[in-house]
């Protein structure tokens, strides 16, 4: 799937925006084979699986319940702690095949299987481990589907994201759903250090195509594309990139990596001082 297809599939409204296609999207970057209609018919069964559970019970509690009972007890979904940076754990389809994954893809199947039952379920961003959550009526409940939908109590979450934030800023921005771009930007980003990590420079690239391609002018991603770009030799089109990012690069921000960057690959071209 080429980035200007993944563009169409994540633009407009953001409530407009389908996750399951998107994510499944995101899965060609890690296996080009990817079939979608088989890991939307795995979603399905789940769901049918907690439909039959469930009889007449209705209670949001007792649903959230049933889809921990069903993914994590009988289908066995689980953390992938043996190679948790591994591409593949960003991959819904592979996820789904596999019953292994990253805590956000198995966020998003336990919140598109619990949709599909008729319980709202939202994703929170908490930093470096993300998390779920419902309405039980009363207040907002928070599970973790990287540790079998395990309960967070309030105020233990808060106490864990009062330490990870050492006061930099406030918890309470961190406890409240997050949009479905924001998800697949974080399921991007994820991806873009699993290949990075793997010392894999057109992985992380073909990521951050896909980030730019939903968002064009995050240039953070707009510099980080041009120096893999000039990691992979493609020095013109890593120039533009690099040119691009300083010209509207805060002014704050230290050019002098980039600076650097640009001359060697002017230098390289043998025009010093051309602009493309």
């Amino acid at each position: 799937m080429q980035p200007t297809e993944f563009a169409a599939i994540t633009s407009g409204p953001d409530g407009d925006v389908d996750l399951v296609r998107a994510a499944l999207a995101i899965g060609y970057i890690v296996d080009p084979n990817v079939d979608d209609e088989v890991a939307r018919s795995t979603l399905e069964t789940l769901a049918d699986h907690v439909r039959v559970d469930l009889g007449d019970a209705s209670s949001p509690t007792v649903v959230a319940e049933r889809v921990c009972a069903v993914l994590f007890e009988d289908e066995g979904f689980a953390g992938d702690a043996d190679d948790y940076y591994h591409p593949r754990n960003s991959s819904l389809a592979a996820v789904l095949e596999r019953h292994r994954g990253m805590p956000i893809l198995l966020s998003v199947l336990y919140s598109e299987v619990a949709r599909r039952v008729g319980l709202d379920v939202q994703g929170v961003g908490a930093p470096g481990h993300f998390l779920v959550k419902f309405n039980d009526g009363l207040q907002d409940r928070y599970l973790d589907p990287y540790n079998s939908g395990r309960h967070v109590p309030t105020a233990e979450l808060r106490a864990a994201l009062h330490q990870a934030l050492a006061g930099a800023s406030s918890a309470d921005a961190y406890l409240e759903a997050v949009t479905k771009r924001q998800i697949l930007t974080r399921i991007l980003a994820n991806l873009k250090s699993s290949y990075l990590r793997r010392d894999d420079p057109a992985g992380a690239l073909r990521a951050v195509d896909y980030v730019l391609a939903m968002s064009p002018w995050v240039l953070g991603e707009v510099r980080d594309r041009g120096l893999l770009l000039a990691e992979l030799g493609r020095h013109q089109e890593a120039l533009i990139a690099l040119r691009q990012f300083r010209e509207h690069a805060p002014d704050e921000a230290n050019l002098d990596a980039v600076e650097s960057v640009i001359r060697r690959l002017e230098h390289h071209d043998g025009n010093p001082t051309a602009e493309t």
